[in-house]
């Protein structure tokens, strides 16, 4: 007979590895837009403005060793977008009110922070983390289990940002080559094993049945979409090279995350100057 210990882990994993292709399709949708903004995570400046013109030359490092099968699968993922994902967003958009919207949006950023407590904990955020931790408890005992976003009543502040990818970094993981696959985002390949660390802390992961987990995600990112659909339109009617205005937003982007994580961290590897040492070199 079976162990029952072996079924249930079997049944966690099944829904783990779910749980990595229907969550990417959320991020996936997102792709174009990285190229002109990040809009689960907004990052308002470069990294060489963040930490210094070192921090930027590092930052600019770009390394695409797999550009050809990049290239195919990005335009696979565009296409998918522009074919399936964009036409049923616009008539999303059309029938659910933007009350709904909004609150779906709610639910995937308290769903979040469940990642983003255990990042800012490993990265020694502890403010960042307490402060996420107040906003999830907040929005779910007071927010209708996140729909609605109580904290800010409470004077909880926004713009807490971290993932396993960035705390990779923050350890002094490097980014690695740059790796775009079917259905998913962006990624590094640092990226990538965070993705998969990010999935298994999604609590969705843990208890709904794939059908479930597959229709809540389809959900998510028809949402996400639909909040964006006139800034994806400006973005790719502005840009000449789409893949590679991608790949340096996103590049960029994740190298601000790391350096940010590093300058607010008391964990991994440090950025800052020790005590006594000039700024400036």
């Amino acid at each position: 007979m079976p162990r029952a210990g072996g079924g249930n882990r079997g049944r966690l994993m099944r829904r783990m590895l779910a749980g990595l292709l229907v969550s990417g399709l959320v991020s996936m949708s997102g792709a174009v837009a990285i190229a002109s903004v990040d809009s689960a995570e907004p990052v308002a400046v470069s990294a060489g403005q963040a930490l210094g013109t070192g921090a930027e030359e590092e930052a600019r490092v770009e390394y695409d060793p797999w550009k050809r099968f990049n290239k195919k699968t990005f335009a696979f993922n565009h296409s998918l977008d522009s074919h399936v994902i964009e036409p049923v967003a616009r008539a999303y958009d059309t029938v659910v009110p933007n009350w709904a919207q909004r609150a779906v949006t709610n639910m995937a950023a308290n769903v979040g922070s469940v990642r983003r407590i255990a990042s800012t904990g490993l990265q020694g955020r502890f403010n960042d983390m307490g402060q996420e931790l107040g906003r999830f408890v907040i929005n779910t005992i007071f927010g209708l289990g996140g729909f609605v976003n109580a904290a800010p009543s409470f004077g909880v502040k926004e713009g807490t940002t971290a993932d396993m990818g960035q705390t990779l970094g923050v350890w002094g993981a490097g980014p690695g080559p740059y790796l775009v696959v079917p259905f998913l985002p962006p990624l590094t390949l640092r990226d990538a094993f965070g993705f998969v660390f990010d999935t298994a802390l999604d609590p969705v992961t843990w208890v709904a049945p794939i059908g479930a987990l597959a229709g809540a995600t389809g959900e998510k990112t028809i949402n996400a979409r639909s909040s964006n659909l006139e800034l994806y339109e400006g973005v790719e009617e502005t840009t000449l090279d789409l893949y590679s205005a991608v790949e340096s937003a996103y590049l960029q982007q994740r190298d601000t995350a790391v350096l940010e994580g590093r300058a607010h961290g008391l964990f991994g590897r440090s950025d800052r100057p020790g005590p006594g040492a000039d700024p400036a070199r």
